[in-house]
């Protein structure tokens, strides 16, 4: 019998916030990059997200953007 799966991550609550906005910072620092359509997939992928949320990705954004 398989185990059931939880439906919450075990790194914490903001651990999915966290890979997003280290994946949008990595992707805008590459050379090249189209950062007008990089940016418009972030926000289409955080359409559903509350405020609360919204406003934790941007201070991880700022995070990232500052290391």
């Amino acid at each position: 019998m398989q185990k059931q799966l939880v439906n919450h991550c075990p790194q914490g609550r903001y651990h999915m916030l966290e890979k997003i906005a280290y994946d949008y910072v990595r992707a805008i620092r590459e050379p090249g990059a189209n950062t007008a359509k990089i940016k418009q997939q972030l926000a289409e992928r955080v359409k559903q997200y509350s405020e609360e949320d919204k406003n934790k990705l941007r201070e991880l954004i700022q995070k990232w953007l500052t290391k």
